[in-house]
């Protein structure tokens, strides 16, 4: 079975590699993203998540999830924020992400999010209420 591209846009290295080799190791085939590149470039990695950190390259990750939601390609690619902010729940909402994940994360928690994540129906509306 095919592994399920998952993209990590995070600029703190050490981070990526910490959420790579976890999700390598869940059987899922994750492919880092340093900084937000240019969003309608994000594409090509054929995501079917993508983490994305609440501040990137000192943009808010808030404003990158909004844009990709815009992006006709990307638009059903479910998005998890992860962030230190107490209030990540009410910014993943603000920004129509799919869910969200606080940092320090835990792992079992990490990986329960992009499971409920991957597993919504993205047709209609699987996003956080």
């Amino acid at each position: 079975m095919r592994r399920k591209n998952i993209l990590i846009i995070e600029d703190d290295q050490a981070i990526r590699e910490i959420i790579s080799y976890l999700l390598l190791s869940e059987g899922y085939e994750p492919l880092g993203c340093p900084k937000s590149e240019q969003l309608e470039e994000l594409h090509r990695y054929e995501p079917e998540l993508i983490l994305l950190d609440e501040w990137v390259n000192d943009r808010e990750g808030t404003m990158l999830c909004q844009e990709i939601k815009l992006i006709h390609r990307l638009a059903g690619v479910p998005v998890i924020i992860i962030s230190t902010s107490a209030d990540i729940e009410q910014i993943a909402l603000s920004c129509k992400a799919d869910g969200f994940v606080r940092k320090p994360f835990d792992i079992a928690a990490m990986l329960a999010e992009i499971k409920r994540c991957l597993s919504l129906d993205h047709s209609t509306s699987g996003r956080l209420k």
